[in-house]
């Protein structure tokens, strides 16, 4: 499609938007960094020294076997993971293959990233994923496993795959369908294709997909032994005269879609959308089990085709299964020979390539790393080069067919219609999958209003809030940062609030970029309560031409005072109806956000104000006492009180104003005007953590730091969203992302930093562990218990007449502690006795009387 501002989008029902994508692969941590290394035609596997090799355990016999490989596509980090942030001990975390620990942390990066972390605004959100053989149960759990034993079914949730996509929504809090996909070298591309159906069907509203290998090997490289699928220098040449084999390495990759009206309607970042995509299996049609089959192959590339309703001769590029093998190439290309000419595609249209020439082949990661490379080719509108790429397998009659190979980076250039590509996937057992990608749609651009935005950004630890801080700073500081409205949106309603908080409030990319930097300069904040503060609103004067302006600058004030006033507009009010709107639009803007009041107050007129709010007068009645009062009115009005909503803070009794007092009639025409204890009404509250709104200018002054945040001096928006940032800080829950009133827009922004070490679990001790002594007593067993249930339970026990059952009533987790303390105190403990003696107090007693 030629490159133009087009604007009219035609959108299919099965049409699937790319959202996000997330991995780590081997010689590039991340995705941005794998693009980088793609377009300068790295190979990305390890070539190791002779040191390194004897550093990490390779036997001198084999260093010496000239058939020994001394290349591997490695994750350095495959066995790093950050257990406390993901609610882990560091024991369970070890029994854990490393395989699902590594997805479990890209999960989460993925969704924190394209700001879906925070609970997807009830959006239901599915996990489709799958891993290669698990190696680290063998070769270094490596012990038996008794499913009838409890550190059997331990060992078994910890390790076995059935249990890869389900820890990640237990984890994450995701209640969409969660999937274990398994189809050997297909895997990834498989569990696109699922979760792609599972999106059209309706079960979820976003979908994860992908995959990930590692490989626990003792020490690195191979030994090539004739025969083998495996390349005898470690390269891998897909589709090229010298290929002659594959090597296998670590990886993973995860992506995030979404149906693609959904995601525009939504503003998610589009980098590609999936039209169509296809699975099906060879059968018994081939030479053997480990066979490919062309048949198969070509008919599930024109099933593909077919169901992304494009014809072949539309599609430019392919990225290809590409194992190098001398079996595999040849019926590879034969397939997408015969089904792209069945398609109408012309000799030498479309590039062909596949990523295994650089990073190798990475088992159940392979299909997706090849869709992300797609992705991103699309989305830079280039085509990387085939990097060991030389001339063509005999076996392959490349001139004349619909492809070509290209060895260096090369210009996607447009055409008739949008940029289009496939993906293919193929695995032993005869499970194929092919997808078709087309770029993304081109949308309308978007100018944010000006005015100042509030950067809310909050972390489990004081630490990773400083680091997260510099991090958006660094983005934000890019000449191609993403514009302020979508970061405010995105941190406030894509982002879980953590307990360390500290937010910005900035008119411009410096000015927040500045702020952001002093965060991550400045001195260690303090984290919130566990429990949100309570909230009082103090009313006062709110000035006219404020109001006007927040009326004109923030849509949701407007809304609310059009609801508010029937469409009258304040400046046609008189001075009380507009004190009257101002203040109540205003209050009902806090409250509608988040930061519901347990009570209300104010002097004089800001108490008549807090008790219209409460429901005791109505909106006539405090207009008439205001008018009254300004002399507007020849005497006092009559007013009906009645029970109150909210406590009323007041300044006549210098606390909450008693029922029966604000039920009197003459407390409203006569009393509140004579307050002046103000101060004493708040300070009960305000000394137990409760924090204040002040709604305008308030008719006495109150102790601590209340007052207008941001200065006197700044614009009334910017006060306003100081006192949110103020408030969200201190734990309210208050949320700003809908004032704007424009449709969101989420923008992709640095994840939660993840504080990662390396958790290996050592080889079994061959010494049996000595015979344990006898139980501690009295206050030491206690202590031990406690200790032993905080570290089980992963919650803090500090009385010991607190009851499981009060802190965790998981029974799995019931058992564990079971098991734990009979192994720690060398005495059987059946949990059926823990059960019955749920607290410290009662189990230590038990154990003394059982001995």
């Amino acid at each position: 499609m030629p490159d133009a501002d087009e604007t009219d989008v035609t959108i299919r029902s099965n049409d699937v938007a790319v959202i996000g994508m997330c991995g780590r692969f081997p010689g590039a941590p991340d995705v941005d960094a794998l693009w980088s290394r793609l377009r300068a035609g790295d190979e990305l596997l390890t070539t190791y020294t002779d040191d390194e090799l004897l550093a990490a355990g390779v036997p001198e016999r084999v260093l010496r076997d000239p058939r020994y490989v001394r290349r591997a596509a490695v994750l350095p980090d495959a066995f790093d993971f950050d257990p406390e942030f993901f609610g882990y001990t560091r024991r369970e975390a070890k029994l854990i293959d490393p395989q699902q620990r590594i997805m479990l942390e890209v999960a989460w990066e993925l969704l924190d990233t394209i700001g879906y972390s925070g609970g997807a605004d009830g959006q239901a959100v599915g996990v489709f994923a799958g891993a290669a053989m698990n190696t680290y149960l063998t070769n270094v759990v490596a012990r038996s496993c008794d499913l009838l034993t409890y550190d059997g079914i331990e060992l078994m949730v910890a390790n076995d795959k059935d249990y890869l996509t389900t820890r990640i929504s237990y984890k994450l809090g995701l209640k969409g369908p969660s999937v274990a996909v398994q189809t050997a070298c297909s895997t990834s591309l498989v569990a696109v294709h699922v979760a792609a159906q599972s999106l059209i069907a309706g079960e979820c509203d976003i979908a994860l997909a992908g995959g990930v290998s590692v490989i626990a090997n003792a020490y690195p490289g191979y030994v090539y032994r004739e025969g083998m699928m495996f390349s005898p220098d470690g390269r891998c040449r897909p589709f090229d005269a010298d290929a002659d084999g594959t090597t296998f390495g670590d990886g993973v990759g995860l992506v995030a879609l979404k149906r693609l009206a959904e995601a525009i309607e939504d503003g998610d970042r589009i980098l590609a959308v999936l039209k169509g995509s296809a699975v099906n299996n060879d059968g018994s049609d081939k030479i053997g089990y480990t066979a490919p089959s062309v048949e198969g192959q070509r008919a599930v590339i024109g099933e593909a085709h077919a169901v992304a309703g494009v014809d072949s001769d539309t599609i430019t590029y392919v990225e290809a299964h590409g194992t190098a093998t001398a079996l595999g190439d040849p019926i590879e290309f034969a397939a997408l020979s015969e089904a792209f000419v069945a398609g109408g595609a012309q000799p030498g249209q479309c590039a062909l390539g596949s990523v295994k020439a650089n990073v190798g082949h990475l088992a159940a990661a392979a299909g997706i790393t090849g869709f992300i490379k797609t992705v991103l080719a699309l989305r830079h509108r280039e085509i990387p080069g085939h990097p060991t790429f030389t001339r063509p397998n005999p076996e392959i009659e490349l001139a004349g067919s619909p492809f070509h190979i290209n060895t260096l980076p090369m210009a996607w250039q447009p055409g008739p219609t949008p940029r289009r590509a496939a993906v293919s996937s193929f695995a032993i057992g005869g499970t194929n999958a092919h997808v078709v990608l087309e770029e993304a749609p081109p949308l309308p651009a978007r100018t944010p209003d000006a005015g100042p935005r509030l950067l809310a950004v909050s972390a489990k630890s004081d630490r990773a809030l400083r680091e997260l801080a510099g991090r958006l700073a660094d983005v934000l500081a890019r000449p191609d940062a993403p514009d302020l409205a979508g970061a405010d949106y995105t941190l406030r309603a894509g982002r879980r609030g953590f307990a360390h908080r500290r937010a910005v409030v900035a008119d411009d990319h410096a000015t927040a970029v500045a702020g952001l930097r002093e965060i991550a300069a400045g001195a260690a904040a303090a984290p919130t309560a566990e429990a949100a503060p309570a909230v009082s609103f103090l009313f006062g004067e709110v000035p006219v031409e404020d109001f006007r302006v927040l009326a004109e600058r923030v849509p949701a004030v407007a809304d609310i005072a059009q609801r508010s006033t029937d469409s009258v507009l304040i400046g046609a009010q008189s001075p009380p109806a507009a004190r009257v709107t101002a203040a109540l639009v205003l209050a009902t803007l806090w409250a509608e956000s988040g930061a519901r009041p347990d009570a209300v107050g104010g002097a004089g007129a800001g108490e008549v104000l807090a008790a219209c709010f409460s429901g005791v007068l109505d909106e006539t009645e405090a207009l008439a006492l205001l008018s009254w009062r300004a002399g507007l009115l020849d005497g006092p009005p009559e007013v009906r009180p009645r029970v109150p909503r909210v406590p009323i803070l007041s300044a006549v009794v210098g606390g909450e104003l008693p029922e029966s007092r604000a039920l009197d009639p003459l407390h409203w025409t006569r009393d509140v005007w004579e307050g002046g204890r103000l101060a004493g009404a708040f300070g009960g509250l305000t000394a137990d953590g409760a924090t204040v709104v002040v709604i305008g200018t308030p008719a006495e002054p109150l102790p601590g730091d209340f007052g207008p945040d941001g200065g006197a001096e700044s614009s009334p928006v910017a006060r306003l969203l100081h006192d949110a940032a103020r408030l969200w800080t201190a734990g309210v829950p208050v949320d700003w992302s809908g004032w704007s009133g424009q449709e969101p827009r989420r923008v992709p922004l640095p994840a939660h930093p993840l504080y990662r070490s390396r958790l290996r679990l050592d080889e079994p001790d061959q010494v049996p562990p000595a015979a344990p002594a006898g139980p501690p007593r009295g206050e030491e067993l206690k202590r031990l218990l406690a200790k032993l249930w905080t570290e089980v339970l992963r919650t803090e026990v500090v009385r010991y007449d607190q009851s499981i059952f009060d802190i965790n009533d998981d029974s799995v987790l019931a058992v564990r502690l079971a098991r734990r303390i009979g192994t720690e105190l060398g005495v059987p403990l059946p949990t059926i006795d823990l059960l019955k003696n749920p607290t410290v107090d009662r189990l230590a007693a038990h154990l003394a009387r059982v001995g």
